[in-house]
């Protein structure tokens, strides 16, 4: 219990120190199908490998797929006869949504993640004794930490009959549907009204994250789904409107939530870790949730490679939508590590942003520390091979790379509303 008050005092006392602005340039409209297209020279890409990028997610059974950048667009693909109003299936992504609304809830009051799920739903809601059940919190929800038996025949049942105690809440991390669905159930009680209602009345309207509760199945066009990658990756601010004040709650969403699986926050799959556990698995591996992507990226995860991927580092937002593409699991894939590996050969840029000039020298390439350029060039852009941004202290001719690790990256020269590109290498 200790633990769970000082979460909550530090959640307190934080909200008031932590800044709330936003970190993106741009929102769509609430209503409507108006949305900006990111530039070209915001967000390059090698165009070259654009159709490879389509074919691969055509040939495994993509609906649809969208890049957001800096809150605009840089791509979006329908396949077949799917279309921009067409409506797809969030499977488990749609866990992460529901752990964003108990970050609503919480900062009304309805609903407080250290008090036991009895409090919510009442005595005798497992076969549990009176006294297990007082151990297990609405966090251990959250955390699929509850310590009930995911290997039951019907892992889905909420019954109590399905509930069953196998160890103390807090040590044991298994992906359980049933303990997730009860956190419908709690925030059913908790606020006195449908959940679809409650997204509504405090999310949809505020946002334009839209779609349908079919039960515990959530359902929307997948604008909405790039909505919500937006809202997280804006921690929480839609547009200089504060959804969810509580910082500290929102950071606990993509932050290790316990030790048994650092790659899984609150109802969130991150990446970056050393080890995972993977559904319907109690095995740890010594692996991070996806080795092609950004070590700083979170996603919602569903079943047939259901995909919102968020990437802070680069105010990236990327959403797959479809069925399965043959991976057959719940959450993480094959398939994850596979698009990475296409993404990032299209952000790579050999071409992309202007051929390869070799009319323009750079010097020493590879480089230890100053890297000289050009006189006259007006404005430099830094990238590594995967897209991701660096922002060298730069003296006239010359770039201090003291700053950037080894390896190859992409130079970005503008001169006369010209647009040069040269890779080069730091090696300290």
């Amino acid at each position: 219990m200790h633990r769970f008050k000082c979460f909550l005092f530090s959640s307190l006392y934080i909200l008031f120190l932590l800044p709330s602005q936003a970190q993106l340039s741009y929102f769509p409209p609430l209503v409507g199908n108006q949305w900006d297209q990111a530039s070209f020279q915001d967000f390059p890409y090698d165009s070259s490998f654009t159709d490879s990028l389509y074919s691969y997610l055509e040939n495994n059974k993509t609906k649809a797929f969208l890049v957001v950048y800096d809150g605009r667009i840089v791509k979006e693909k329908y396949f077949g006869n799917f279309t921009q109003d067409s409506f797809w299936y969030w499977a488990s992504a749609g866990k992460t949504l529901v752990s964003f609304l108990y970050g609503v809830a919480r900062d009304k009051g309805l609903v407080e993640v250290g008090l036991p799920i009895s409090s919510y739903l009442g005595v005798g809601w497992s076969s549990c004794t009176p006294q297990q059940e007082a151990q297990i919190k609405v966090w251990h929800l959250l955390t699929m930490s509850s310590g009930l038996d995911g290997q039951v025949p019907d892992p889905d049942c909420t019954d109590p009959a399905c509930l069953v105690y196998k160890g103390e809440p807090g040590t044991l991390w298994y992906y359980h549907n049933a303990a997730y669905y009860l956190t419908h159930h709690v925030l059913d009680s908790a606020s006195g009204m449908s959940l679809q209602n409650f997204m509504t009345q405090n999310l949809s309207i505020k946002t334009g994250i839209t779609g349908l509760w079919a039960n515990t199945l959530f359902i929307s066009k997948p604008r909405s789904a790039a909505r919500f990658g937006m809202l997280m990756l804006n921690k929480g601010i839609w547009n200089g409107d504060t959804i969810v004040h509580d910082r500290v709650y929102l950071d606990s969403m993509t932050t290790s939530s316990q030790v048994m699986n650092p790659a899984y926050g609150l109802l969130t799959w991150l990446n970056g870790k050393d080890t995972i556990m993977l559904p319907q698995s109690t095995v740890r591996l010594a692996l991070p949730l996806n080795a092609a992507a950004p070590s700083d990226m979170y996603a919602a995860l569903g079943k047939n490679d259901q995909k919102i991927y968020v990437v802070p580092s680069q105010k990236l937002v990327i959403v797959r939508m479809g069925d399965d593409p043959g991976t057959g699991v719940l959450g993480p894939s094959s398939f994850d590590q596979l698009l990475w590996e296409h993404i990032n050969r299209w952000r790579q840029m050999p071409s992309g942003i202007a051929s390869i000039d070799a009319k323009i020298q750079v010097y020493p390439n590879p480089c230890n520390q100053i890297l000289r350029i050009p006189e006259g060039i007006e404005s430099i852009r830094v990238f590594d091979l995967q897209g991701k941004e660096y922002f060298p202290d730069r003296f006239g001719s010359e770039i201090n790379t003291s700053s950037i690790a080894n390896g190859i990256y992409l130079l970005q020269l503008q001169q006369d509303a010209n647009l040069s590109s040269i890779r080069f290498q730091v090696q300290h």
